[in-house]
Formats: structure tokens, C-alpha cells, sequence
């Protein structure tokens, strides 16, 4: 099917043996990851393993609710940046997986983390549209009234902080982080043991513990992620908003799914495919954010002749974005070219 279809560097910080996950990002940067050819020759249980070190290196420091409610809200923005980059590798990694995961462990650890991540999702909207979308308007309409905008986005941005904050916070974060240090083997001591990790499945229940067997699974997701954008990439300009974003999720899949499986692709192929898909991403997100600030405008106590105009020039960015997605997923690789770039061993 694949081949009749026309058209990161791997997130790893440990040895093959023992992975340091605990010790912090500064840590885990220090840690020279294993290099391609040894992860290809890894079982799919310790890959998974030490990739999944990386992200929970990452995984910042959070205040308890149980302390004051100032101290509570002091949760950094980058703090949430940082742990929405942890739970998108995460997922992604669990997605890949699967098969060598229990399915009560693979269940439950989506759930839990597509929770996270929806929690933090309209802090960072609002984070986008106060710091990058309405400057940008603001510079080219300075005649509309900034201050009742300013004042409504305020207060958007406040309470989906907090609501935020009050999340990260709680006991479901602290304990979906201590299910997922379980659930690949990470003691208190920071060391990752594969004997130790509660979510994988005994070896007779996986494809192979075999690396030809994870080779063969690699495969089949690369070339699944691959053919899950299309047709959609190629009737870009025919796509809705809801469709868009949903192409968004398949490209971010296939970007997140490349980088976790990136030794069995080869460099040539490297490069050009993560970069269309990164490009596709970015793309689409400012066309996301553009839809989110239309959103709010429709509820904001504007005039209407404000708000048409504001809502015109978003409109105008949505179309650029999808022109611009458009002729980055043209720049994909065909599916023969990626075919030839999987490696085989």
C-alpha cells in the first residue's frame, strides 16, 4: 500500500545497562546517548526503557497544593512548557510501544497522560495569545480598544493558569509521575532497571524481544504515521479548521513517532522527513492559535466593527498558514523514497 502512495535527534540519555532519569535536566543533558546502531540493536523493552529516561528527566519540580495558594501560583510558564514537551514524548513513546506494554499499564498511562497534557492546554493558549497574537494585531490595528482587550485576556489568562496550576499541583500529577517512574523501572536512586519496570510485558506476549522483531514494528509504524496524513495533506486548502487540527495531531504522531524510531531511518532520509514534519507542525499551530483568538474575540465586548476587523486579519493569517502547510507537506518525502530509507538491519 505504502509504495503505491505518492507522496530529532532520538530523545535518548542513557547506556543500554542503566538510565539516570531523577537527576535532572542539567544531568540528563550530560549523558551522551547510545548511538543508533546500538539502539537498533537493542530489545524493544530496554529502548523503550531508556527513551522513556529522557522525557522524565525533564520533568520539572512542582509545588504542593496542600502549601498557600501564592505559592501554588508561582508555577512558571516554562515549567508548563517543559512538562508539556515531557508528556508529548511520553505519549508518543507508549504509542509506539505498545505492544510490549501491558494493556492495563498502557491504558491506564494514556489516560493519565492525555489528562496532563488537556490541563495545561489553555494555559498555554492563553500564554500564546497575550505574548504573540495580540502584540502582532496590536502592531498593525493600534485604533481598536486594546485596553478592554487587554483586561479580558487578563483575566482568561489568570483563571486558565490557575486551572493550570491547580492540576500540576495536586495529587494526580505527583502520582501519574510516580506510576510512570514505576512503570519503567526508575528507583529512588535515579537508576533505571529494566527487571524493575511493572509496565512491560513478558517476552512470549510481545511481537519478539529479538531486535529483527522491533525492526519489523518500526517499520510498520513509520509507514503507518506515513500514510495517516494523507489524503489530508494533499486537499489542504479544502480542510476546516476541525479537520486542520486534526491533521495537526497526525503530523505531530508522525514527528514524535519518526524521533523515537529514528535508527531505522537513514540519514539521508532523516533530515528532510523530520524537517517537513516539524515545519507542518509549526505551521499548522499558528493556524490553530489564529482559530483560538477568533474564539475569543466572538465573546469579547468589542464593537462590531472592531471585531470584524480583528476576525478579517485572522482570517487572512489561517489562510496564509494553510497555504504555506500546504507546500511544506509537498516538500515530504514520496513513499518510495521512505521505503528505500528504512533501514533494514
Amino acid at each position: 500500500m505504502l509504495l503505491d502512495m505518492t507522496r530529532a535527534t532520538t530523545a535518548a540519555c542513557a547506556a543500554p545497562g542503566e538510565v539516570s532519569p531523577a537527576a535532572g535536566p542539567a544531568d540528563a543533558q550530560a549523558i551522551a546517548p547510545p548511538s543508533s546502531k546500538q539502539m537498533r540493536r537493542m530489545s524493544a523493552s530496554r529502548l523503550l526503557v531508556t527513551l522513556a529516561a529522557a522525557p522524565l528527566a525533564q520533568w520539572p519540580s512542582l509545588p504542593n497544593a496542600s502549601g498557600s495558594a501564592s505559592h501554588v501560583g508561582t508555577i512558571e510558564p516554562e515549567a508548563i512548557h517543559q512538562l508539556r514537551i515531557a508528556t508529548r514524548r511520553l505519549r508518543a513513546l507508549i504509542d509506539v510501544f505498545a505492544p510490549w506494554l501491558k494493556p492495563r499499564w498502557h491504558r491506564r498511562l494514556k489516560a493519565e497522560l492525555r489528562w496532563l497534557g488537556h490541563s495545561m492546554g489553555p494555559a498555554r493558549d492563553a500564554d500564546v495569545l497575550a505574548t504573540t497574537t495580540l502584540p502582532a494585531l496590536r502592531a498593525e490595528h493600534p485604533d481598536i480598544d486594546w485596553p478592554t482587550i487587554d483586561a479580558y485576556v487578563a483575566t482568561l489568562r489568570s483563571d486558565a493558569r490557575a486551572q493550570a496550576a491547580e492540576a500540576l499541583a495536586g495529587d494526580r500529577q505527583r502520582e501519574l509521575h510516580a506510576l510512570l517512574l514505576e512503570a519503567f523501572g526508575i528507583g529512588e536512586d535515579g537508576r533505571a532497571q529494566l527487571s524493575a519496570a511493572k509496565a512491560l510485558r513478558r517476552p512470549s506476549r510481545t511481537p519478539g524481544k529479538r531486535p529483527r522483531a522491533l525492526t519489523k514494528h518500526a517499520h510498520n509504524m513509520l509507514r503507518a504515521r506515513y500514510i495517516a496524513l494523507f489524503p489530508d495533506c494533499r486537499q489542504l486548502a479544502m480542510l476546516d479548521t476541525e479537520q486542520l487540527h486534526a491533521l495537526r495531531v497526525k503530523v505531530k504522531k508522525a514527528r514524535y513517532s519518526a524521533e523515537a524510531l529514528t535508527p531505522w531511518l537513514r540519514k539521508a532520509i532523516r533530515s528532510p522527513y523530520h524537517n517537513a514534519l516539524h515545519s507542518a507542525q509549526s505551521l499548522l499551530g499558528h493556524l490553530n492559535d489564529a482559530v483560538v483568538a477568533q474564539r475569543v474575540f466572538e465573546d469579547m465586548p468589542l464593537p462590531a466593527a472592531q471585531r470584524d476587523t480583528l476576525v478579517g486579519r485572522l482570517d487572512a493569517i489561517i489562510v496564509n498558514a494553510t497555504s504555506r502547510a500546504a507546500h511544506v507537506l509537498c516538500q515530504l518525502p514520496n513513499a518510495h523514497t521512505l521505503e528505500r530509507g528504512m533501514r533494514k538491519d
